[in-house]
C-alpha cells in the first residue's frame, strides 16, 4: 500500500481532499468588482508594417504602446495586457479612465516623432462589474469596452451612458450623445456617447439634453407606416427590432413561396429607419423607378414611400 501510495503521488495524482483544495484557492483568486475597462487601438498598423517594414513599425508600436501604458499608470489604471496594436487597461473610477483617455489622444499629438507619422488612435471604455482573476479581468463590462472601441473612429474616444453617469459634472459637459445603437451581444440598443478630448470646442455644436434630444428626433422622424394586404402597422423611433417573414411568430408574416422564415428585419438607428435583409433569396426595394436589391445582411434606409419584399402587385408590402 505505501507504494502504491508513492507511486500516485510521483504521477502527480491527489486525493478528493487535495483537489477540493485546489479549487478553493482558484476562487479565493477571483474578486468581483466595480472597475472601468479601457481599449485603445492603434489605427491603421498594417499601412506601417508596408510602408517602414516590419522592425521599424514595430519599434513605433512599442511608443506607441508605452505612451499609452505610461497615461495609464499616471491616472491609477492598470494595464492588464497588450495584444499587437492593442492594450487593454482597467480603472477603479471612471473619472480617472476617461481623463487618462483624453491625455493618451493629446500626448499622442504632441509627441513630435510620431505625429510626424500621422499615427491616431481609437479608445472604447465602459465601467461595469469585472471578474478579476490573477491579472486578467472578465465579464459584461469587457465586452461591451471592446464593442466600443469597434465603434470609435480614428482620434475618437467612445463610451456608454452608464459610464457618462459616474462622471463629475465637469468632464461630463465634455461629452456628447451620438445617439443609440444595437450593439452586438445586447437585445436592446445602447447609448453611445462621445467624450471630446481636443481643448478647442467651441467650433462643436451646441447640443440638448437626452430628452430634449429624444423629444425632437421624434417630431423630425415622425413614423413609419407599413400596409400589407389588409394589415397595416406604424412604427415608431421608440419601437422594438420588427420583423418581417414567412414564420409566424414575425410581426408581419408573408405567406409567399420566395420569403424567408425570417426574411428582414426594421430598426430605428442614428435618426433613421433601416431595413436589414436576412433572407435566402434577397430582398428589394423600389422607390419612384429606382430599384435596390438587398442580400446578405445587406441594408437599405427608407425614403417616404414605397415598397420592399419579392412579389407582385398587392402581394408586396408598402411603406410610407
Amino acid at each position: 500500500m505505501l507504494a502504491s501510495d508513492d507511486q500516485n503521488v510521483k504521477k502527480g495524482t491527489r486525493k478528493p481532499n487535495d483537489q477540493v483544495t485546489v479549487l478553493d484557492e482558484k476562487q479565493s483568486l477571483r474578486q468581483q468588482i466595480s472597475a472601468t475597462v479601457l481599449f485603445a487601438d492603434i489605427c491603421g498598423s498594417t499601412r506601417l508594417f508596408e510602408e517602414y517594414g516590419d522592425l521599424r513599425a514595430r519599434r513605433i508600436e512599442s511608443r506607441v504602446l508605452a505612451l499609452l501604458s505610461d497615461k495609464t499608470a499616471q491616472f491609477g489604471g492598470t494595464v492588464i495586457k497588450t495584444i499587437g496594436d492593442e492594450i487593454m487597461s482597467r480603472f477603479p473610477e471612471a473619472e480617472g479612465a476617461v481623463s487618462a483617455a483624453c491625455k493618451m489622444q493629446a500626448a499622442l499629438k504632441d509627441d513630435e516623432a510620431l505625429s510626424e507619422l500621422n499615427i491616431a488612435i481609437k479608445i472604447g471604455l465602459h465601467h461595469g462589474p469585472v471578474l478579476v482573476e490573477q491579472d486578467d479581468v472578465f465579464g459584461d463590462a469587457v465586452n461591451i469596452a471592446a464593442r466600443m472601441v469597434s465603434q470609435a473612429k480614428a482620434d475618437q474616444i467612445i463610451t456608454t451612458r452608464e459610464t457618462i453617469g459616474f462622471l463629475s459634472e465637469k468632464l461630463e459637459r465634455t461629452t456628447r450623445s451620438l445617439g443609440w445603437s444595437r450593439v452586438r451581444g445586447k437585445q436592446d440598443e445602447m447609448e453611445i456617447f462621445e467624450v471630446i478630448w481636443q481643448e478647442e470646442t467651441s467650433s462643436l455644436t451646441q447640443l440638448f439634453h437626452v430628452s430634449k434630444q429624444e423629444e425632437l428626433r421624434n417630431l423630425l422622424f415622425g413614423r413609419l407606416l407599413l400596409e400589407y394586404r389588409d394589415e397595416k402597422f406604424e412604427l415608431e423611433p421608440t419601437s422594438k427590432l420588427f420583423t418581417i417573414g414567412r414564420g409566424y411568430k414575425n410581426h408581419l408574416v408573408v405567406d409567399r413561396e420566395l420569403v424567408s422564415r425570417s426574411h428582414a428585419n426594421i430598426e430605428f438607428r442614428q435618426g433613421k429607419f433601416i431595413l436589414t435583409d436576412h433572407s435566402t433569396n434577397g430582398t428589394y426595394s423600389i422607390t419612384g423607378e429606382r430599384l435596390t436589391f438587398l442580400f446578405a445582411a445587406g441594408r437599405v434606409c427608407f425614403a417616404r414611400s414605397g415598397k420592399h419584399l419579392s412579389g407582385t402587385g398587392d402581394q408586396r408590402p408598402r411603406y410610407r
